[in-house]
């Protein structure tokens, strides 16, 4: 077999990152991306690679020659060509290069130098092989995973909705779109069975023929994957056909977004890529990596004070040094990382050799190599800073940016270089705001000017969608004897969630120092890892903050007295999440609930919702809105003077304001 990793992502997001570091090379747990596509091509017994290098293709060359896959290793379980073309501006221009270069004479497996999979792909190329036998109009075999709705790897702008012949999963219809609808020709309904594919991942995994460099030869305007299918299932001039596989077990997917990056880091420290586990890359004693418990991966030799908290979902490699006091949860830091005392690092990737000062807060962020972040910095979500920057000591960066440690030039000046060595940025001395090149075309197309910017990357399921499907099934989380005859997953993750609230708030009492900015962090990040939505988020605060060491069978004036001394001590963190109206729905929606699992709050339930009242954490007309909805009768019952005393106040506010007016 014979396999080709094209190195490049051909976008932007992760610049300016990758303006000096190839994508492929992005760490990743301790090892860079392409090592992770190049186990998988071994495990599946390819022979031979062809690495086709664009940008920055000497660092790729340089880490290959010290990497088992090297010509120099002696156990290398195949040999690796290097093809460089650093003209090579889209996956198009990569396929054209090779055809011209006629490299490949037989089937080939396509895939791109940021794959993250254990896939047996022999398998794969023996069904295309199969296919072959009984269709020689056959080119090639596209390989997808199941994702359904919800799925953190469905990220925005990557839906695809496929058609396929049941019988032998020949692609009829291949879509790609923004949109959620789509439009089948007539002509498709002429097969006896047609099935609609709708929840997949597409890891841009392909079993191609030869012809399908020929086709990208002949089309010189086509610049992508998605296009050439397009143009093979619709164009009358092409007679070939391409067939569809769908895995059922299994992990494969890109890391070609910061998201999908983030995700997929998740992901590789919870065990789904086994074999490639952090700990197997033990090449001497010196830099074991050892697994602890909720999936803490930490170098042997890492220097770790007491005082710090590491949390789940967090890899901390060779000669990383954190200072007392420090938290680091669902992070990677790389080797040589060093952090200062009382900072706190959430969801973010430290690479090689950067330093955090005293105080710090980094939240849901990437950070290049290099990089100096001094004392009271904080890096808010999805920032990236580029290698080799320096931040001002308490530089507060806002959410979404993006730093260089070189102003970008436009081209127009002679001395701008001379200039730039004096010039300190607006964050730091080398700190300056990277701006995406080719802005002026982002207004060109009015619709699609959000996904342009975002290079981030998000789930599919946006956060206004998830609000709506929360408003509109928000009663859905209460029938808990219904949720549990549904095997869909999200029952667990809910119950996992609600216990990591829990033990958060536990932890910030136990030690007397409630800091609610810190504790909205370990939410957030809980919040990220378990997939939960923003209702079921405002649901498991409200209810372990009011039974938070809670004996229900004290007498209901202590019992009120103890809910009244929970809510207090966490007043600032139910205002955090009860800020716009839908956070006081969510708050609402969860009282029938907690008065049926914990029958003795019926009775002060009426008081509990009077102090929330007081406390600015429900308003009135919120209140009212879901009483009127309310089904629980006795519930209803139970709070009607408290609803009767508002009702009189709302009254006696809009009297107010009429004489007031008059």
């Amino acid at each position: 077999m014979q396999a080709v990793v094209i190195s490049d992502n051909f976008n932007q997001s992760f610049q300016p990152i990758t303006s000096t570091l190839p994508s492929c090379l992005l760490p990743l747990a301790g090892r860079p991306l392409l090592e992770y596509t190049l186990q998988c091509l071994s495990y599946s017994g390819v022979q031979d690679v062809i690495l086709y290098l664009t940008s920055n293709s000497s660092q790729v060359k340089r880490w290959l020659a010290t990497s088992e896959w090297g010509a120099e290793a002696s156990a290398s379980p195949f040999s690796v060509t290097c093809i460089t073309n650093e003209d090579c501006r889209s996956y198009g221009d990569a396929m054209r290069d090779l055809y011209e270069k006629s490299v490949l004479r037989n089937d080939f497996i396509l895939v791109s130098g940021d794959l993250i999979s254990n896939l047996d792909l022999s398998s794969l190329f023996g069904k295309h092989k199969d296919t072959f036998k009984k269709d020689k109009k056959a080119i090639m075999t596209a390989l997808y995973s199941k994702g359904i709705r919800g799925h953190p790897l469905r990220s925005r702008g990557s839906e695809l909705i496929l058609a396929t012949d049941k019988s032998n999963s020949q692609i009829l219809f291949y879509q790609r779109s923004k949109t959620k609808s789509a439009n089948f020709p007539i002509e498709l309904f002429q097969h006896d069975e047609v099935e609609v594919i709708h929840d997949t991942l597409d890891p841009n995994i392909y079993i191609c023929s030869p012809e399908v460099l020929a086709l990208f030869s002949d089309n010189f305007d086509i610049q992508d994957m998605d296009t050439m299918i397009g143009e093979i299932l619709e164009s009358e001039l092409v007679d070939s056909s391409i067939y569809a596989h769908v895995i059922q077990s299994g992990f494969c997917c890109r890391s070609d977004t910061p998201y999908l990056y983030g995700k997929v880091c998740q992901k590789v420290l919870n065990r789904w890529v086994y074999p490639m586990v952090p700990e197997c890359k033990n090449l001497n004693s010196a830099g074991k990596i050892c697994l602890q418990t909720n999936s803490v991966y930490r170098a042997l030799s890492a220097n770790i004070k007491k005082g710090t908290s590491l949390g789940q979902e967090t890899y901390i490699g060779n000669q990383v040094e954190i200072d007392k006091g420090c938290n680091v949860v669902g992070s990677c830091l790389e080797q040589g990382v060093r952090v200062g005392c009382n900072s706190s690092i959430s969801g973010s990737i430290v690479m090689r050799n950067t330093s955090i000062g005293d105080n710090c807060t980094l939240v849901n962020s990437i950070v290049g190599g290099n990089v100096t972040i001094p004392a009271n910095c904080t890096i808010k979500d999805k920032v990236i800073l580029g290698p080799g920057v320096q931040l001002k000591e308490g530089a507060q960066l806002p959410a979404g940016i993006r730093l260089a440690s070189e102003k970008s030039s436009d081209g127009f000046s002679d001395d701008e270089d001379e200039k730039g060595d004096s010039e300190e940025g607006e964050f730091g001395p080398l700190a300056f705001v990277y701006e995406p090149e080719d802005d002026e075309d982002e207004d060109e197309e009015d619709e699609d000017n959000l996904d342009i910017q975002d290079l981030w990357g998000e789930v599919y399921c946006t956060s206004d969608e998830s609000d709506e499907e929360s408003e509109v099934g928000s009663e859905d989380w209460e029938l808990s004897g219904e949720e549990d005859e549904v095997d869909d997953g999200e029952h667990n993750d809910v119950k996992n969630f609600k216990r990591e609230v829990k033990e958060s708030l536990v932890r910030a009492a136990e030690e007397g120092n409630i800091v609610t900015d810190n504790l909205v962090l370990e939410i957030n990040s809980s919040k990220h890892a378990w997939n939960t939505t923003l209702c079921e988020v405002n649901q498991c605060v409200l209810e372990s903050v009011i039974h938070l060491d809670l004996d229900l069978d004290l007498a209901p004036p202590k019992l009120l007295a103890a809910v009244k001394a929970n809510v207090v001590k966490f007043k600032d963190l139910l205002l955090k999440y009860s800020k716009s109206k839908s956070g006081e729905d969510y708050y609402l929606s969860a009282v029938v609930e907690l008065v049926a699992r914990f029958p003795p709050l019926m009775d002060i339930m009426a008081k509990v919702l009077h102090f929330l009242y007081e406390f600015d954490i429900l308003g009135e007309s919120s209140i009212l809105t879901w009483a009127k909805k309310l089904q629980d009768l006795t519930l209803k019952k139970k709070i009607a003077p408290f609803l009767e005393w508002l009702e009189e106040e709302e009254d006696d506010d809009d009297e107010s304001s009429e004489e007031e007016s008059d």
